[in-house]
């Protein structure tokens, strides 16, 4: 399996809303980007922003419509595992329990995810698959 270059913040956001909205074209995805900014990102920011996600092996380009349209290259799961994995190793030296200890120690869960996450790790302990 081909390594992904890691992602910015900015890029990171922006296969957030493609893999949620995909395929998605520049227009739509300008939109989007742009509902919840107070300074509008121009279009020709956003076709830069996609052409490196598209030279880093993250997304795909469609033109055989008129209409350019982006989808990821990369399934979600396996794309923000990726990202996850880079986050443990630089901020938790690799352990996912510091991380999950992070999580559950500083407030980052509520009550029903503490839950969900009991009945996951019982789920593993009995062989199960999440």
């Amino acid at each position: 399996m081909k390594s992904l270059p890691a992602l910015s913040p900015a890029e990171q956001a922006l296969m957030d809303l493609i893999w949620s909205h995909q395929p998605v074209s520049v227009a739509d995805l300008l939109a989007r980007v742009n509902a919840t900014r107070r300074e509008p990102v121009t279009r020709n920011t956003l076709q830069t922003q996609l052409t490196r996600l598209e030279a880093k092996g993250w997304l795909k380009r469609d033109e055989s419509d008129r209409v350019r349209l982006y989808r990821a290259a990369v399934a979600e799961n396996r794309g923000r595992g990726k990202v996850l994995a880079e986050l443990k190793q630089r901020l938790f030296g690799g352990s996912g329990l510091s991380l999950v200890r992070c999580l559950v120690e500083e407030g980052g869960l509520d009550d029903a995810e503490i839950k969900e996450l009991n009945e996951l790790i019982e789920s593993h302990r009995k062989g199960g698959k999440s």
